[in-house]
């Protein structure tokens, strides 16, 4: 499998997760945490952002320097302040898009550049493990909800 297959098996299995969950239940405060299911779907789009940024400078040959994002609660919180006034929707609109720009962006890198560069070593952290950090945590919410 590739790792563009295992990123849309990844997104599939968030919105899996997250299905069924009325606004209310998706919105509501310090359910995962401090956070809420909003909350962690902002992130995980935020993160896959980072990793559209990363990808562009990879690809060239470089090795990216994550150095910005060292501090990732603070890091973390920037981001929660920037999208603390995105509704339900536009917080999974956007998740939908990075995620489908993310996809499209790792397709079209050549088998060249993977055989001559490799797969980077944060590219499945940040993606796929992160997510389903995220997942567990989204189902036992669920199931505490009888869902």
């Amino acid at each position: 499998m590739s790792i563009a297959d295992d990123l849309k098996k990844a997104h599939i299995d968030m919105l899996e997760a997250i299905g069924g969950l009325s606004s209310e239940e998706l919105t509501k405060e310090n359910t995962m945490g401090y956070w809420s299911v909003r909350d962690v779907i902002l992130h995980i789009a935020m993160w896959e952002g980072e990793v559209i940024k990363a990808m562009s400078v990879w690809r060239t040959g470089h090795d990216y320097d994550w150095g910005y994002a060292r501090d990732i609660d603070m890091f973390n919180e920037f981001y929660m302040e920037a999208g603390k006034d995105l509704s339900i929707g536009m917080v999974l609109q956007m998740f939908n898009l990075v995620h489908s720009a993310l996809v499209n962006d790792v397709s079209l890198i050549s088998d060249e550049i993977w055989k001559n560069r490799g797969e980077p070593e944060w590219l499945r952290d940040i993606t796929i493990r992160h997510n389903e950090e995220h997942i567990k945590k989204i189902k036992k919410y669920k199931e505490s909800l009888n869902k």
